[in-house]
C-alpha cells in the first residue's frame, strides 16, 4: 500500500530558530538587562491577577466590558472541576458547548449553538488549527481534539459569528486556547519553578500525569517545558450484554495512549518587545477490539487509529512604554503546523482472510498573522484595531487497503493546496456616558488548487474519478456592537455581526466511483461559501457577589452546503449511474435562536453558587425541518463551601429531552439529571490533593449528540431502531482522583 510521505518544514523552522537566536544575541546589551527582568517580573504579576480575554475583540479585555456571548475558563476552574476535555467543559462549565462521541473515534466536532465541525473555528495561541475531514464509508476521522488540556492556560468562548476578525470558520462560534506561559508559573519573584500533575479517572481506567518546569535563563529570558501522557481504555457505559454482533451493548474493548509536548522560549527587550519561539507536539494512538462488528461474514475486527500534531511558532509582541509611539501595541506570527493521521482496520472475512482498510490522511500548514492597536483619547476615546492574516495548507488524502479493488487504494480527495489571506479593521469607540459603538470589517480571498498525481490520473484512466478543478472566492464581514453602561454594574449589549465558511477540499472535489453498483460522487468548483447573519443582545450586571449575564439571539445561515443525489437535467448530473449521482450542492436555508443565561451569589462567608443554563431552537427552514445538530435545553449548578485549606463542591447537570428530531426514525434521547460531588484538601504546602465521585446515583442516561458506529468515518446520529442503544450510554458512578504540586 501507498503511504503518505512526510515532509519536514526544515527551511521555515530553521528560520524561525535563527532569527530567534540573533535576537537574544542582540539583547545582551547591559543597558537593557534591568529593564527586561522589570517586564518579566510584571508580566508574571499580570498574569496572576488579571485574567484577561483575547479571543473576543484580539485585545486584552476582561469578561464585564465584553458581552455575555464571551465566556472564559481557567487553569484553576479546570482543576477545581476535573476539566480535561471539551466533554467535561460543557458538563461543568459551559452548558452551551457539547461535543460529539462515537465509539472508535472518542471526542470528535464541538458544538456550539447547534453548529459543529467546520463551521467552529479553533485557535491555539491565535493560530487556526487544521480542519475536520470525514469522507463516508471510509476509515478517515479528524475531529476537532488536537490540544491536550493539561496544556492549558485558559480556554476561551466565542458565540456566534465572528469572522470579522478570525475569517473562514468562524460561522457558529470560535474557540479559543490559551496555552500555559513561564510567567504563569515564575509568580513572586521565583527564578526557577515547577509543577507535577497526576490523575486517575475510572470512567475509563485511565492515569495522566505532566510535568512542567519554568525558568529564567537570563536577565529578561525565560522559557517553560512541559511533558505528559495519558494511558487509558474504553469509555464505560451501561450496557450489560456482551457477546459479538450488533446486539453487543457492553462497550468494545480499546487501549489509548496520548503523549504531549509543549516548549517555549520568550525574551523581554528594552523598549516593550517581546520575542518568542514554541514548539508543541501531540500523539495519540488507539487500539480498538471490535466485536460489535461481527456478523457471519466478518470473523474478526480490529482497529490501530494514530494522530499526531505539531506546531513550531515564532511570537512578537510590542506594549507601547509611553503614550508618544505611533502603535500602543503589536503583535506578529509566524507559524508552522502538520496534522498526520492514520486509521486502520483489520479483517478477516469469509470472502477475504486479510481485508484491511486504511484512511491515510496529512494536512500540512503554514501561516503569518499581524496587527497593530493605537489607543486615542479625548472626549471621543477610539481603540483602533487593524491587521491581516495569510496561510496556506496542503491536504494530502489516500484511502489503502487490501484486497485491492477498482474503489481502494485510490484518492477521495486530491492532493490540493488551499490558501486564504484576509485584512480587517475594528474601531471601539467610547461617546461617553457610559455608550461604546464598535464597528469592524474584514475581506478574505480564498482558493484551493487540486494537482493530478500518478494516483488521480490512474483513477481517471481506469474511470474510476474525475479530473478536479480549481475555486476560489471572496468575502466581506461586517460587524457592530453597541454597549451601554447603564449603571456602576450594569453594562448592556447589542450586536450585528456576520460569518462565513469556506467549502472544504472534500466539499469542492471529493469524488467516489463504484461502476459495479453504478453511483458516483462528482466535483463542484461552484461552492458558494457558507454564511451566518447575527442579531443578539445581552446584558452584564451585579459584583463579584452577585451577579449574572443573560444573552437572547438570532442567527440566520445561507447556502449551507449539504450532498444530495442529482437528477437527469440537473448541472452536474451524469449518465450512466443508475444507483445515483451525488453533488454537495449550496441549499439549505437555517435558522437557530435561543437564550443563555448565567449567575453567581456568595451567599454566606466561605458559600458561593453558580448556575448557567442554555436553551437553543433550530430549523432547516429549506426542507422545513428540525436541526438535529441543535441540542435541547441543558443547565448547570454548583453549590460550594471553601476555606483556606479545604473545599467542596456539589454539581447538578440537567438536559430535557430532544423531541426536535428531522425524522422519527431518529432516537429522541430522554432527558436526564446527574449529581457530582467534588473536594479538594491542601495536604502540605503547595501540594493539593482533589477527589471526586461523578453520576452519584449511577444514572442511565444518552448524550443527545452521540453519534452510532458506522463502517468508516464519524457515524450518524442514533436511530430509533438501533438494537444496541445501551452501548452509546454515558458512564455510570464514577471516581477521580488527582494530585497538584508546586515548586
Amino acid at each position: 500500500m501507498n503511504r503518505i510521505p512526510h515532509r519536514p518544514a526544515a527551511a521555515a523552522l530553521s528560520l524561525m530558530v535563527c532569527a530567534l537566536s540573533s535576537a537574544f544575541a542582540h539583547a545582551a546589551a547591559a543597558d537593557a538587562v534591568a529593564t527586561a527582568a522589570t517586564t518579566v517580573a510584571a508580566a508574571a504579576t499580570d498574569s496572576a491577577l488579571s485574567p484577561v480575554v483575547v479571543t473576543a475583540t484580539r485585545t486584552d479585555k476582561t469578561l464585564d466590558q465584553l458581552p455575555p456571548s464571551v465566556t472564559s475558563t481557567d487553569r484553576a476552574d479546570m482543576d477545581q472541576h476535573f476539566i480535561r476535555d471539551f466533554t467535561d467543559l460543557g458538563d461543568r462549565a459551559e452548558p452551551g458547548i457539547s461535543i460529539t462521541r462515537q465509539p472508535r473515534y472518542g471526542a470528535t466536532n464541538i458544538n456550539i449553538r447547534g453548529l459543529e465541525g467546520n463551521r467552529i473555528l479553533m485557535l491555539v495561541d491565535g493560530i487556526r488549527l487544521p480542519d475536520t475531514f470525514s469522507f463516508s464509508g471510509r476509515d478517515t476521522f479528524i475531529g476537532q481534539d488536537m490540544v491536550d488540556f493539561g496544556s492549558l492556560a485558559a480556554i476561551d468562548i466565542v458565540r456566534g459569528p465572528g469572522s470579522t476578525l478570525y475569517g473562514s470558520s468562524a460561522l457558529g462560534g470560535i474557540v479559543g486556547l490559551r496555552t500555559l506561559d513561564p510567567t504563569d508559573l515564575l509568580k513572586g519573584g521565583k527564578k526557577f519553578a515547577g509543577k507535577i500533575d497526576a490523575d486517575y479517572d475510572s470512567a475509563d481506567n485511565s492515569f495522566g500525569a505532566r510535568g512542567t518546569v519554568a525558568g529564567e535563563a537570563a536577565p529578561g529570558t525565560v522559557w517553560l517545558a512541559q511533558v505528559g501522557g495519558r494511558k487509558g481504555h474504553e469509555m464505560d457505559n451501561k450496557g450489560e450484554t456482551g457477546g459479538t454482533g450488533v446486539n453487543r451493548t457492553e462497550p468494545d474493548p480499546q487501549d489509548s495512549k496520548t503523549e504531549n509536548f509543549l516548549g517555549k522560549l520568550q525574551h523581554y527587550f528594552d523598549g516593550g518587545h517581546k520575542l518568542g519561539v514554541t514548539g508543541e507536539y501531540r500523539h495519540t494512538s488507539t487500539d480498538s477490539d471490535m466485536p460489535s462488528d461481527i456478523t457471519s461474514a466478518i470473523k474478526s475486527s480490529r482497529a490501530e487509529d494514530t494522530q499526531s500534531r505539531k506546531r513550531v511558532s515564532l511570537e512578537y509582541d510590542y506594549t507601547a512604554p509611553d503614550n508618544a509611539r505611533w502603535f500602543d501595541s503589536a503583535s506578529a506570527r509566524a507559524w508552522w503546523q502538520q496534522l498526520d493521521s492514520d486509521q486502520h482496520r483489520y479483517q478477516v472475512r469469509t470472502t477475504a482472510a486479510d481485508y484491511q482498510r486504511d484512511g491515510q490522511y496529512q494536512e500540512d500548514m503554514y501561516g503569518v498573522n499581524g496587527q497593530l492597536v493605537k489607543n486615542i483619547d479625548g472626549a471621543v476615546s477610539q481603540q483602533l484595531v487593524f491587521g491581516g492574516e495569510w496561510w496556506r495548507s496542503k491536504t494530502t488524502e489516500f484511502a489503502a487497503g487490501k484486497p485491492a479493488t477498482s474503489t481502494i487504494n485510490v484518492r477521495t480527495v486530491p492532493i490540493t493546496t488551499a490558501s486564504q489571506w484576509g485584512v480587517f479593521a475594528q474601531d471601539e469607540i467610547g461617546l461617553g456616558r457610559g455608550f461604546t459603538v464598535t464597528p469592524g470589517l474584514r475581506y478574505d480571498s480564498y482558493k484551493q488548487n487540486p494537482e493530478i498525481d500518478a494516483v488521480l490520473a490512474a483513477q481517471i484512466a481506469a474511470g474510476a474519478g474525475i479530473a478536479p478543478k480549481d475555486q476560489s472566492d471572496s468575502k466581506w464581514s461586517p460587524k457592530l456592537l453597541l454597549s451601554y453602561q447603564a449603571a456602576e454594574h450594569v453594562t448592556l449589549f447589542g450586536q450585528y455581526a456576520q460569518g462565513f465558511r469556506a467549502p472544504t477540499v472534500v466539499e469542492v472535489n471529493g469524488q467516489f466511483t463504484n461502476a459495479a453498483v453504478g453511483y458516483t460522487l462528482v466535483a463542484n468548483p461552484g461552492l458558494k461559501p457558507e454564511t451566518s447573519s447575527g442579531v443578539e443582545f445581552g446584558a452584564r450586571f451585579g459584583t463579584d457577589d452577585l451577579g449574572g449575564s443573560a444573552t437572547v439571539y438570532d442567527n440566520r445561515y445561507h447556502n449551507f452546503i449539504e450532498q444530495v443525489t442529482l437528477k437527469q437535467g440537473d448541472s452536474g448530473w451524469i449518465a450512466g449511474y443508475p444507483a445515483g449521482v451525488f453533488q454537495n450542492v449550496n441549499i439549505s436555508k437555517a435558522r437557530i435562536s435561543g437564550t443563555e443565561v448565567a449567575g453567581h451569589w456568595v451567599f454566606l462567608p466561605q458559600w458561593h453558587s453558580n448556575a448557567a443554563l442554555a436553551y437553543t431552537v433550530g430549523r432547516n427552514e429549506t426542507d422545513d425541518e428540525w436541526l438535529d445538530s441543535v441540542a435541547p435545553f441543558k443547565a448547570v449548578f454548583n453549590v460550594g463551601y471553601a476555606r483556606e485549606q479545604w473545599g467542596v463542591d456539589g454539581t447538578v447537570t440537567t438536559a430535557s429531552a430532544k423531541k426536535h428530531v428531522s425524522a422519527n426514525t431518529l432516537y429522541q434521547a430522554p432527558g436526564y439529571g446527574v449529581i457530582d460531588f467534588t473536594g479538594w484538601y491542601v495536604l502540605a504546602k503547595d501540594l493539593r490533593l482533589s477527589a471526586g465521585v461523578f453520576n452519584l446515583f449511577d444514572h442511565k442516561y444518552w448524550d443527545s449528540q452521540t453519534r452510532q458506529t458506522s463502517a468508516g468515518g464519524p457515524g450518524t446520529l442514533l436511530q430509533a431502531s438501533n438494537p444496541a442503544l445501551d452501548r452509546y450510554t454515558e458512564p455510570g458512578r464514577s471516581f477521580r482522583v488527582s494530585a497538584n504540586y508546586l515548586f
